[in-house]
Formats: C-alpha cells, structure tokens, sequence
C-alpha cells in the first residue's frame, strides 16, 4: 500500500505547481500595467476558472479512484462500501463545482467581462433553415 505521507506530500505539491500558473498571470498583470477595473477582473476571472478546472478534475479522479475501489473489491465488502464512498463524494463534488462554475460563466456573461452567453461561439456549424 501507498504511505499516507507520500500521497499527502504529492497532494502538495500538485496544489503548488498548481498555482503558478496564477502566479504568473498575475505578474504579467502588474508588469502590463493593468490598472484599469475590467483587467484586473479579468485577472481574477481567469484564476478562478483556473481553479474551478483544477477541482473538477480532483473530483472526477475522486471518481474514478472509487470505481477502481469498488470493481477491484470484488469480495471484500468493506472495500466496496469505501468506493462507493469515493464515488458518491466525487459525483458531490463534480456536481457542486460544475454548478459553481456555471454560476460564474452566467455572471461572468452579466457584468459584461466574459462576453454573451447567448451567442454561440462562431466556429460552430449552423444547420441549414428550410
């Protein structure tokens, strides 16, 4: 088995190398001389769908790791019910961060800064009209 300590050590230091994306971003911000309102919302927009992402995916590996608990544990029950755990929470929280993250695109899409969301995006093919 896996020691506690490496998987909490990993966890870590994914959550670092995580943020240095923002990091950066946030230099290019200051260096660009973004004083204006709208560039530094769009500064913290773009750290918070960086973040959102981010948790979605740590939910859906939840997800997926209490498959692999659950379909591995064929005969041990106690095994089972610690995937089904997995997957209950991994569906909360994909649930939870999926809702968050349309919230944000809704008022995102209100205040003006991420562009309409009623137009679909102009790359997408149109079905012809009769």
């Amino acid at each position: 088995m896996i020691d506690t300590m490496r998987i909490k050590s990993f966890i870590i230091a994914f959550g670092i190398l995580s943020i240095l994306p923002a990091l950066v971003s946030a230099q290019a911000f200051t260096q660009s001389g973004g004083t204006s309102y709208q560039s530094f919302i769009d500064a913290i927009l773009n750290v918070i769908d960086s973040l959102v992402v981010i948790i979605i995916a740590l939910a859906g590996l939840v997800f997926l790791w209490g498959v692999f608990k659950f379909v591995s544990a064929a005969g041990d029950e106690k095994a089972r019910e610690t995937g089904k755990q997995f997957i209950v929470w991994g569906l909360i929280g994909l649930t939870i961060m999926f809702v968050f993250w349309g919230l944000v695109k809704i008022l995102t899409g209100l205040i003006g800064t991420g562009g309409s969301i009623s137009e679909p995006p102009s790359d997408l093919p149109i079905a012809p009209r009769r």
